[in-house]
């Protein structure tokens, strides 16, 4: 009967209002008094709920009877009806949709602190990801703690497992060789530039609608939600890979 109830909330009553109704279903033509009995709900309570149902189209009272009885209408009128107010409310959508729209260019910033927290970063939006690429600057791992290094040599072989590809250019230095030999075996395209021209200590990737920033020695990441943002990145990322 719970579960019963609850399907009848879902389509908008209320918990008393659904009570009485399915009491009222169950009864046929009843009293207040019956319905109160049925439900378990007060009289005083059975009355103000039964008028509120009249309200709604889903109670009738029975006329010309000298005690006052009620009768529910069929439960299929009932569900016409809800789906009729969610149709008319549908309408709506397109003027709420437009309501929106100023907000669409809000960026949000999120930090990180801490080995954990880094790890929660490093495996932002990994389930929207799947199928699309990361592109990303690596840094040297000279600031990078082991504890780090052991998020970070095993990430590639987590995110390629969930179908996410990986484009990365790194500094060449002897503290990247693991992570670079562990993700060519994955099949990740990585392009090394020489650390004479390129000796970052922070790592800079892009998805599709963000981007992330880790930074080693202080152990902090910071996401940036921002399809502009990732976009430009992104373009920053191929002209440098076209140049190496």
């Amino acid at each position: 009967m719970d579960q019963l109830t609850q399907s009848l909330v879902g389509a908008g009553l209320n918990n008393k209002e659904a009570k009485v109704y399915i009491a009222l279903l169950q009864l046929g033509r009843a009293s207040a008094y019956s319905v109160s009995e049925k439900s378990g709900l007060k009289k005083p309570t059975t009355y103000v709920v039964l008028d509120e149902l009249m309200k709604k189209g889903l109670v009738l009272k029975i006329p010309r009877v000298k005690k006052q009885h009620y009768i529910a209408k069929p439960p299929e009128e009932f569900f016409a009806m809800a789906e009729e107010r969610l149709n008319t409310a549908k309408k709506a959508l397109p003027q709420l949709l437009r309501m929106t729209e100023n907000n669409k260019t809000e960026v949000r910033t999120l930090f990180y602190e801490g080995l954990r927290g880094i790890e929660e970063a490093m495996y932002y939006h990994k389930e929207e990801m799947k199928g699309r690429e990361i592109v990303g600057f690596y840094a040297t791992a000279e600031d990078a703690s082991p504890e780090l290094m052991n998020i970070f040599n095993s990430w590639p072989k987590k995110i390629t497992g969930c179908g996410i590809k990986l484009k990365v250019i790194t500094p060449a230095h002897d503290t990247t060789k693991e992570v670079v030999e562990v993700s060519k075996i994955l099949g990740c395209e990585i392009k090394t530039i020489p650390y004479e021209q390129y000796s970052s200590k922070a790592s800079i990737e892009a998805g599709d609608d963000f981007v992330r920033i880790v930074l080693f020695k202080p152990l902090q990441a910071i996401i940036v939600d921002s399809p502009e943002l990732a976009q430009s990145l992104r373009q920053i990322f191929e002209m440098m890979w076209c140049k190496y």
